[in-house]
């Protein structure tokens, strides 16, 4: 058997014959019990899948209300951006570029990164190699952090609901659900899968 087909544990060095997994099924170093694989539950589109889902949902995110609050006759209307100028005018302006990169930008780089990682060769070569985008998308993982901007909405909600009355829109639920997206993408990646592909060997660090 050639040397890159066999699965190697990190932890004890002991070779492995790679064997066909179920979905839920592990394989475990018989020397140290390491996990070594995981068979995945969903297919192997499936990436693509929520990484199309979640760019498909940022259009309506993007431009759909928020939140609508209003007291005694006077309603405003938020949206995802709108919290980004209320901190630039006020002099913020270094943490609402931070809000909007982390909740807003880098979410939909990230999903677009992946998706070209899994999009068809001839589609992916088009844009940059694999070893360039599995490096982007790395990075983009640690600052991409749409769940921080939900749980700051709700805490929001939470706060002002007894003081004024609040009304979430549709934009507020498509970002939940792009977040949610990039979420599952992400847990459904595999890096490891593109050291076979062309153009991908030796490419693709693992996260």
């Amino acid at each position: 058997m050639a040397h890159d087909a066999q699965l190697t544990c990190p932890l004890c060095g002991e070779v492995h014959r790679p064997v066909s997994l179920r979905p839920g099924e592990r394989a475990s170093c018989t020397r140290c019990g390491t996990v070594l694989a995981k068979g995945r539950r969903l297919g192997p589109e499936a990436p693509l899948v929520f990484c199309v889902t979640g760019l498909i949902l940022a259009v309506p995110a993007c431009l759909l209300p928020f939140i609508t609050a209003g007291k005694l006759g006077d309603v405003r209307v938020s949206t995802l951006f709108t919290g980004v100028g209320a901190l630039f005018d006020h002099g913020m302006r270094a943490v609402a570029m931070l809000v909007m990169l982390c909740g807003a930008f880098l979410p939909i780089a990230l999903l677009g990164a992946l998706a070209l990682l899994k999009a068809p060769e001839r589609i992916r070569a088009q844009v940059a190699s694999a070893g360039i985008l599995s490096r982007t998308a790395e990075a983009f993982e640690h600052w991409a952090i749409p769940e921080v901007q939900v749980l700051a909405v709700l805490v929001a909600l939470t706060k002002l609901g007894s003081v004024i009355e609040v009304t979430i829109g549709a934009g507020f639920w498509c970002y939940c659900a792009m977040a949610l997206s990039l979420l599952l993408a992400q847990r459904s990646f595999d890096y490891e899968s593109l050291a076979s592909r062309p153009g991908g060997a030796n490419a693709a660090p693992r996260p």
